[in-house]
């Protein structure tokens, strides 16, 4: 891929669809690649969601944990935990996803299935779940300010990622 399709790849918006019996459900198509090589990677969200982030958000990820994680035992903890929980998602011709059916059940995801563009990943949730989190909508305007002045700290993240500061 291409660095400026991947500078040009976030999500936005709100979707809102049935699950087949398969547990499949379709990315809008402005959410994925044109070349129909889309390629998503699933995590446990904190507030009874999923997330969804590109492959390549995900791999440049990788390259920076794999040079932390030769040696130090906290790093390694925290990727072993993160990859046994990832899901590796590729949309099918018409554009949909699986996803494992107690992955859903475990957020409270059973028929429906709320899409929230979050930028730079997408979350998914059940849509009762989303309207109770989104009732307070000049929230956001802390939460950018939040990320404007987080750290940009590999090593602090990873270990945070188990607890460990």
């Amino acid at each position: 891929m291409d660095g400026a399709y991947q500078d040009d790849l976030f999500f936005l918006g709100e979707f809102e669809y049935s699950l087949d019996s398969q547990c499949r459900f379709s990315i809008p198509s402005e959410w994925r690649r044109h070349d129909g090589n889309t390629r998503l990677i699933l995590f446990p969200g904190r507030d009874n969601d999923l997330l969804l982030f590109p492959f390549e958000t995900f791999r440049e990820f990788l390259a920076k944990a794999r040079r932390l994680a030769l040696a130090n035992r906290q790093v390694q903890e925290a990727l072993a935990r993160i990859g046994s929980r990832a899901h590796d998602c590729r949309c099918d011709k018409q554009g949909r996803i699986k996803v494992e059916r107690p992955l859903l059940e475990a957020v409270g995801i059973s028929r429906q299935v709320k899409l929230i563009g979050a930028v730079s990943h997408i979350k998914l949730c059940a849509p009762e779940a989303w309207e109770k989190q989104s009732a307070s909508n000049d929230v956001y305007l802390d939460e950018l300010q939040k990320i404007s002045e987080a750290s940009d700290d590999l090593t602090q993240m990873l270990l945070n990622t188990i607890g460990k500061k």
